[in-house]
């Protein structure tokens, strides 16, 4: 639990056009005062201020360009009346490069002459030294917007339980998360993208979970990944760990590591704080395209 003597304090950074402005609005609902792009010399004047005046800055979520990044994390970390969570927000080259065609953004680094492809490869370089640095690291490759905010937003919760449970289904075809800490393959399930009745549905859907429900297989495979996992969240709570990240991959993310995500959800909502997202299920339900 936070230590009401101490202002909580995230301190967010990562590559351009990963997210941050999304993140921000997070933590604006969350309650912190949000403050974005900052120049090194004034960190320290800052976290002054916030001290001064803990009653206004109890909760304070920091947004650092990557430049300014490891000059920040020293002084949040080493500052005694600080409880700091360092972020880090990454996304691959590829997707960055379509995210800035498509909003016409520019890079803070074209105006110095930088490419957007020289912009974007600078930022990945930097990143990729830094990653030691966070605590969270997030990928939002594959996240929409609406998905990046529902996993900020349970990394931001105040916990009933010691630990922080958050699941999400994805698709192999789509890319491995690169934030992946557990990673379970359901593939080896039934797949009902084979029966023409289920091929259009998705895990979520009832005649789907009642067709994989009925195979012996998948009982057993569920039985057994639930009591591996019985072992290793109680062993991670034991340890003061505050969330677990599990990944459930299937070929195309739509049925299998689904009925999985959400089987586990419902199975662990009641022991841990739970959240589940499914990466991909924009792409097979009409309701959740955005």
């Amino acid at each position: 639990m936070p230590d009401d003597n101490k202002i909580e304090l995230l301190l967010v950074s990562g590559v351009s056009g990963a997210g941050k402005t999304t993140v921000a609005s997070v933590c604006e609902e969350h309650g912190y005062y949000v403050t974005e792009d900052i120049p090194a010399s004034m960190i320290q004047s800052l976290l002054s201020v916030f001290k001064r005046e803990k009653g206004q800055y109890g909760k304070v979520a920091l947004f650092v360009d990557l430049p300014n990044f490891r000059d920040a994390v020293n002084f949040v970390k080493s500052d005694a009346e600080i409880t700091a969570s360092v972020w880090g927000l990454d996304c691959s080259v590829d997707v960055l490069l379509t995210r800035y065609r498509l909003t016409r953004h520019i890079h803070p680094l074209q105006p110095k002459g930088y490419s957007l492809n020289e912009a974007l490869l600078a930022d990945a370089k930097i990143m990729e030294q830094d990653l030691p640095l966070f605590d969270v690291y997030i990928d939002t490759t594959g996240l929409t917007e609406k998905v990046l905010r529902i996993k900020a937003s349970a990394l931001m919760e105040k916990r009933a339980h010691n630990l922080n449970l958050i699941i999400s289904s994805f698709g192999y075809k789509y890319g491995l998360p690169r934030d992946a800490e557990i990673v379970i393959d359901s593939r080896g399930l039934i797949n009902p993208y084979w029966v023409p009745t289920l091929s259009h549905l998705t895990g979520l859907d009832k005649p789907v979970i009642d067709y994989l429900n009925k195979d012996a297989h998948t009982q057993g495979f569920m039985g057994k990944l639930i009591t591996l996992l019985d072992d290793y969240l109680s062993h991670a709570e034991k340890e003061g760990r505050t969330f677990v990240i599990l990944d459930i991959g299937c070929s195309g993310g739509q049925h299998r590591s689904v009925f999985v995500a959400q089987a586990l959800f419902d199975h662990y909502k009641n022991d841990y704080d739970c959240t589940v997202y499914h990466r991909e299920i924009a792409r097979y339900k009409e309701d959740d395209r955005e």
